[in-house]
């Protein structure tokens, strides 16, 4: 029995230390799984802190994309409004200038009519002192006229006057003698 005990042994001996060490093993292999399932678990509360913190940045992104976008389109109206008023005043300009244009042609011109207006006023202010003068000389040869013709008419008037009387005296005479 000895032999048999010693075969037993043997036998079993390796067998209860193969299960004993497949035990150890598995405890080992457990404690490793569960090690890396808590070593997972903490990863995924990690991700999942992670994934959160993105989703809320990711938000946060959008929101402010939606406010850059409306500061954009708020931007983009006001540039067009500023271009469209400074086209107005563009357009203003151009007018002003052309209005300048056509004022300073219209100052050229009145300065050359003016210019034109003072040389006929010079020659019909001489024009006027010419016949002005003429006109003293004429009123002067009237004046002289009309002296001349007084005393022509004295004188005709004493000659008639004396003729006059002769006449009548030599009709009396003639009466006288009848």
């Amino acid at each position: 029995m000895n032999g048999r005990k010693l075969i037993f042994t043997f036998l079993v001996l390796p067998v209860c230390l193969l299960a004993l060490t497949g035990c150890d093993r598995i405890t080992k292999e457990r404690d490793k799984a569960l090690a890396e399932a808590a070593e997972a678990k903490a990863e995924l509360a990690t991700v999942k802190a992670d994934l959160r913190k993105t989703e809320s940045e990711r938000d946060e992104l959008e929101e402010r994309i939606a406010e850059i976008s409306q500061e954009l389109g708020d931007t983009r109206s006001e540039l067009a409004a500023a271009e469209q008023a400074q086209e107005d005043l563009e357009n203003q300009i151009r007018e002003f200038a052309e209005q300048q244009d056509s004022a300073i042609a219209g100052i050229k011109d009145a300065q050359t009519l003016i210019k034109k207006l003072k040389n006929q006023l010079k020659e019909k202010t001489e024009e006027i002192r010419e016949l002005e003068q003429w006109n003293r000389e004429l009123q002067a040869t009237i004046q002289q006229l009309q002296e001349q013709i007084e005393q022509s008419s004295e004188q005709r008037d004493e000659e008639s006057y004396e003729q006059f009387e002769e006449e009548i005296e030599e009709e009396v005479a003639d009466e006288n003698n009848v």
